[in-house]
């Protein structure tokens, strides 16, 4: 495939009204603990690389959330760049940061069967720093990906970027990521669709849409990769692995319970019920359905996860720190 050639891009502005799910998902994750915690240490890895004056890109930037922690936690003055492949969601994030003069915003465009890289977005040799939170484990391609933010940076620029939905061989026992809860809630809501009576009109090819579902599902919330799989492709894309970090962090049952409520992120949990246009029946259903699973299972970590109590589980985040090679 012929790289496409691109010089600065001018920065994106929204065409329509915030979306609700946006407003949402933002609402959920911004209010929670648990991101507070993992945003202020991946600002303190990223502040010792960053000086006055730089362009930093919030990769996968999403409703802004990450956006308004770097701000906040970030000691130097710096011009922060905001990129996502979604215009519903970086939409909000526009909402929220469009007034400050040193923040810009940046759409990934589509092109046939993938988005536009970093670097045909905003240009190559261009950047002094790229930081993406919750991120990488999102991204199908993730060699093209680190390619494209490699280019995008200036010689010897760092890339610090961070997930927790991953593998490694040492992890602790009891540390959980994002894919256990949430293929343990899909689960236990099919075992309640099954055992109890109010939801048996789900039941007729529930067995069908389970396997026709499962694309959609891994969609929303891929398979985790190793860690190691990450470190290779910084290495093919011409990185200098500096540091790996994990960093173990509390999860609130609540706060988890209030982010797997949000609508537009059940149709990835338990598309089974309803796909993607549910009924208002559907959706209703479906948001019963996650919620009594997650409290099941909430109660089932209580009693037999080691690293949790009655308040919080535990998961664990690495972060990961590169230099590009001059």
């Amino acid at each position: 495939m012929e790289p496409i050639v691109s010089t600065r891009a001018k920065s994106w502005h929204p065409d329509r009204p915030v979306s609700k799910g946006a407003t949402a998902f933002h609402e959920a994750v911004y209010n929670s603990s648990w991101i507070g915690d993992i945003l202020y240490e991946l600002a303190k890895i990223a502040d010792k690389q960053i000086n006055d004056n730089d362009i930093v890109v919030d990769f996968g930037a999403g409703t802004g959330t990450s956006a308004l922690f770097l701000l906040k936690h970030i000691r130097k003055k710096i011009r922060l760049w905001l990129v996502d492949n979604s215009p519903s969601w970086l939409g909000k994030a526009y909402e929220l940061l469009n007034n400050p003069p040193n923040v810009e915003c940046f759409l990934l465009e589509k092109k046939g069967d993938r988005y536009a890289t970093l670097a045909e977005t905003i240009g190559n040799d261009v950047v002094d720093h790229v930081i993406s939170a919750n991120t990488v484990h999102l991204v199908p391609n993730i060699k093209e990906t680190f390619d494209g933010i490699a280019d995008a940076l200036k010689p010897s620029a760092s890339f610090v970027f961070q997930t927790g939905n991953f593998v490694r061989d040492s992890r602790p026992a009891g540390a959980l990521m994002i894919e256990d809860t949430v293929k343990s809630v899909h689960d236990i809501a099919l075992e309640i669709v099954r055992s109890e009576p109010k939801f048996a009109v789900y039941r007729k090819g529930l067995d069908e849409r389970v396997k026709a579902e499962e694309q959609q599902r891994k969609f929303v919330f891929p398979d985790p990769r190793h860690v190691n799989y990450y470190l290779e492709a910084l290495e093919n894309a011409k990185f200098e692995c500096k540091s790996v970090q994990y960093i173990p962090v509390k999860i609130r049952y609540s706060d988890w319970l209030s982010f797997l409520r949000v609508k537009r992120l059940q149709a990835g949990i338990l598309p089974e019920i309803g796909g993607k246009e549910p009924t208002p029946k559907e959706e209703e259903d479906r948001d019963t359905l996650i919620t009594k699973a997650a409290l099941k299972l909430f109660e089932d970590i209580k009693l037999n996860n080691p690293l949790a109590d009655n308040e919080c589980f535990l998961i664990e985040c690495v972060y990961v720190t590169a230099l590009k090679k001059g």
